[in-house]
């Protein structure tokens, strides 16, 4: 049991031994790595120390300005060089309107708003009751027109003028006489047939000129009676209705629009960019309607725009104008979307000028 407990507190007394000795040698370390930052730290003078950070400073600046300029400046330098891009665009497309030649009242109408529609579609129907009358009366006046034509040609036909020819003179004086009387009588009345003649010949013309009247009357009735159905001479979307049933309407007046499901883009570029910009270069295309699609086409001509309607990159009256130039989609791109194009879409386009 002594020997026991003697061996236990030799253990502890050698444990704390040990532990002494290795604070012991960690103060010493730390008594030395100070005094060796001390030495260098006197051996530096502050203007050196200054270049140093200065110099490190300006590597990591170098650095950074570097990896800027490869990962951003050079591919947008590149992408300027191969695109050139404006978000001043819009979609546009042929709007034709439809009017109604004749006045009457709306009688029915055949399509909806937003109606996708064929060329030669009855759109509205007007009452045909007063056209149907008008064609009525205008057949009777050309069949009695008709008929007065060929009177006046009959009266002509029976009109024979008869000129009296030389006889031989008779020797005898109470002959010749009566010879001279006979044919002064017969002279007369030539010259009154003749013209009777020509006054039936005048009176047939007339006829002639009214018979051809009626005629163009009885045409215009037809054609009023065909404009009561009013129809498109266009296929396309129709929009802007401004026609309701019983609604009286006059000649020339608009009722609704068509637009044409053919549209392109106008996209405005400052005028500086128009060397870059040629006919048949390739377009990417982004409607904002349609986020999630691109769309493709080609550069169709640089647009006609009247100098009141340019755009300009400042107020300054000698500032560089923004010119409009046309271009039109693919076919094979906008297929199944023709009909949801509308006019005034904003887009934005980026012409590949390399």
């Amino acid at each position: 049991m002594k020997l026991k407990n003697f061996l236990q507190q030799s253990q502890k007394v050698t444990t704390l031994s040990s532990e002494k000795t290795s604070v012991s040698s960690q103060q010493e370390a730390s008594k030395t790595y100070t005094e060796s930052n001390n030495t260098l730290k006197s051996k530096l003078s502050p203007s050196w120390t200054r270049y140093l950070l200065l110099l490190t400073g300006s590597g990591l600046l170098l650095g950074g300005l570097t990896i800027y300029l490869v990962s951003y400046v050079y591919p947008e330098w590149q992408y300027r060089q191969r695109y050139l891009e404006t978000d001043n665009a819009h979609v546009t497309s042929d709007v034709n309107p439809v009017t109604t030649h004749v006045s009457g009242i709306v009688a029915e109408i055949r399509f909806n708003d937003n109606q996708m529609v064929s060329p030669g579609m009855v759109l509205v129907k007007l009452d045909k009751s007063n056209y149907e009358l008008s064609l009525a009366q205008a057949k009777t006046s050309l069949e009695l027109a008709k008929q007065q034509a060929a009177l006046a040609r009959e009266k002509i036909s029976k009109i024979l003028v008869d000129i009296p020819e030389s006889q031989p003179v008779p020797k005898n004086k109470n002959a010749q006489i009566e010879e001279r009387a006979l044919i002064k009588k017969r002279t007369l009345q030539a010259q009154v047939l003749n013209q009777q003649k020509r006054l039936n010949e005048q009176q047939y013309k007339i006829a002639l000129a009214t018979f051809t009247q009626k005629q163009i009357e009885v045409k215009k009735a037809e054609l009023e009676l065909n404009y009561t159905d009013i129809v498109t001479a266009v296929g396309g979307i129709v929009g802007n209705k401004n026609v309701l049933v019983g609604q009286q309407v006059v000649p020339g007046q608009t009722l609704l629009s068509i637009m044409q499901p053919r549209p392109w883009v106008i996209a405005y570029f400052p005028e500086k960019q128009l060397e870059k910009i040629q006919p048949g270069q390739k377009v990417k295309i982004a409607v904002s309607a349609f986020a999630n699609r691109q769309f493709q086409g080609k550069v169709d001509s640089i647009a006609f725009m009247p100098e009141d309607n340019l755009t300009s990159n400042s107020a300054s009256s000698n500032s560089l104008h923004e010119i409009p130039v046309k271009i039109v989609f693919d076919g094979s791109s906008i297929q199944g979307y023709e009909s949801r194009f509308h006019p005034g879409m904003s887009a934005i386009v980026k012409v590949e000028t390399k």
